[in-house]
């Protein structure tokens, strides 16, 4: 009796690990549980730590209609060596917030499905085709790596974050060569 039991137990024991290993996630950063995340729990001491968090925030928006859910509206053709640009007018503001790019860059694959590549910062300038007023926004990334552009097409200062898509000629990079 002790035997049959004993097999019983071999055969369905695995079973029951498996089934106990896919339910558990070890990954908080999941769909489900990203919405009600606190990132600020996390405290970046380096510009990598900055970098994970940014890259774990923006995993949702690798499914592009949860970017259009959440209010990101396309702003610009599809520009050569970056995308097509998305932007969420409440977050055009005058402050920088890690999490909450202004505008995440989108480029479409052979078949037109589209793919998460940059997140975007805007500080916008007013009259920025029209003043010699530059003042060029203190990096918000730890280190001296982030340099903002001032375009005026966008209406002021850009830095492009690529962590959807990495980029040769640096994460902070204005153009991706690999997109051309």
């Amino acid at each position: 009796m002790k035997t049959n039991l004993f097999r019983r137990l071999i055969l369905v024991l695995p079973v029951l690990l498996i089934a106990l290993i896919s339910s558990c996630s070890s990954d908080p950063f999941d769909d489900e549980n990203l919405q009600n995340y606190d990132f600020k729990v996390e405290k970046a001491e380096t510009l990598d730590d900055q970098l994970v968090m940014l890259t774990k925030a923006m995993r949702r928006f690798h499914n592009f209609n949860v970017a259009v859910d959440q209010g990101y509206e396309q702003v610009s053709p599809l520009v050569p060596g970056m995308g097509y640009h998305y932007a969420k007018e409440e977050y055009v503001d005058m402050k920088f917030d890690l999490l909450k790019p202004e505008i995440l860059v989108y480029h479409p694959d052979e078949n037109g499905k589209m793919h998460f590549v940059a997140a975007e910062y805007l500080i916008p300038v007013k009259n920025c085709d029209q003043t010699e007023d530059y003042t060029i926004p203190e990096g918000p990334f730890i280190g001296e790596d982030d340099h903002w552009h001032l375009n005026c097409v966008a209406g002021g200062w850009t830095l492009h974050a690529w962590v959807g898509l990495e980029n040769p000629d640096g994460v902070f990079a204005p153009f991706n060569p690999t997109l051309q």
